[in-house]
């Protein structure tokens, strides 16, 4: 049986749900089954309180990347609303690529009250969460070098000869700024998470590849919106990534996969970006009370069979996805990796589906 797509199958590591030593040794044993990319996230708080973890992820990026040879490293997302200023993500990123070059990409996107409410700052509407963020990805643009092919006059801004670069928005300011350690690899990727009309727009006008937790059965609008974009943009939208991150939990004990699940009910909430909710423990309980068993199951794929892992990111790729990154919540995380990568992963790298030529 050939296999219909040719996209990439990643690995997702769950900064809130697991150790960050814990993290490694996924990471690492997805690197020796044949994982090239991992996606990663970036929170402050967690979703859910009872067993949440809290990593710092760009300190995790930098030890998980020295304790691995070959795997991508991507943000999926790095907020840029208040509690990261621009500047400082621009330089901490353009670090990492010196650091481990063409391993290092950044996801963005207006993120969650649970980032930014604890650090002390109000959660603002989704729309002044777009523009700060819009500003954001220009002045990241701009101080990763690419200075250097645009001098002068800049949208917001100016960068003078030196690649020194300034910028007045109606959110941030940078005056006078210029990584003196800048990216050494021709290009970071950048992705933009987005689901509204206006937030999809964004990400083709200034990223590489759109983000979303959109199924494929509903995908189609959303990707004709961000191809008329990036077509408005000059760009051709075959070019651009499409990024899933289905979640899976998968075990031979059906009860035991799908208790597993628990940790992710808050993400269920309804019009949960938009809630001004940044206590865990708030989102535990909401999410208990209003968060069916049944509408769990149809978030996440219920496993018993590793293979049943096959169908489903054919089914986003076959919708038009060029990336997909298992998000499993399994419980036991390693067992999940060493299956996936004999059972499932070679299926999608080698085109040929493993079950059915050994039948």
């Amino acid at each position: 049986m050939e296999r219909r797509s040719n996209g990439i199958v990643g690995y997702w590591a769950s900064q809130e749900q697991y150790s960050m030593h814990d993290l490694i040794k996924f990471v690492s044993e997805a690197e020796r089954g044949g994982f090239n990319t991992c996606l990663t996230s970036d929170h402050f708080h967690p979703w859910w309180h009872d067993n949440g973890y809290g990593n710092f992820t760009w300190v995790w990026l930098a030890s998980a990347a020295a304790k691995t040879k070959r795997i991508e490293f991507v943000t999926g997302v790095t907020a840029a609303v208040y509690r990261y200023n621009p500047a400082i993500i621009a330089q901490a990123f353009a670090s990492l690529d010196v650091l481990y070059p063409n391993r290092i990409g950044l996801g963005i996107g207006t993120g969650e009250a649970m980032n930014e409410v604890p650090a002390g700052f109000d959660w603002p509407s989704s729309n002044i969460r777009l523009a700060r963020t819009t500003e954001a990805i220009q002045i990241i643009r701009k101080l990763w070098n690419e200075s250097k092919k645009a001098k002068g006059t800049a949208t917001n801004g100016h960068i003078d000869s030196d690649g020194f670069v300034n910028f007045d928005g109606q959110y941030f300011k940078i005056k006078g700024a210029k990584l003196y350690t800048p990216p050494v690899s021709n290009k970071i990727s950048l992705y933009m998470a987005a689901s509204g009309k206006e937030a999809i727009q964004t990400a083709a006008k200034y990223g590489d590849g759109l983000i979303t937790t959109v199924k494929p059965d509903k995908s189609k609008e959303t990707f004709d919106i961000f191809a008329e974009a990036a077509k408005e943009q000059g760009k051709d939208p075959e070019s651009l990534e499409r990024i899933a991150k289905p979640k899976v939990s998968y075990s031979e004990d059906y009860d035991k996969a799908f208790k597993s699940t628990e940790f992710w009910r808050a993400s269920l909430i309804e019009d949960v970006f938009d809630l001004n909710i940044s206590d865990p423990r708030q989102l535990e309980r909401k999410a208990k009370a209003e968060i069916s068993d049944e509408k769990v199951k149809q978030s996440t794929l219920i496993a018993t069979s590793i293979e049943e892992c096959i169908k489903l990111i054919e089914d986003y790729f076959n919708a038009g996805f060029t990336r997909v990154y298992v998000h499993s919540t399994s419980p036991d995380e390693i067992k999940f990796v060493q299956e996936f990568c004999a059972k499932v992963l070679p299926y999608f790298q080698d085109g040929v589906n493993k079950n059915e030529k050994n039948l």
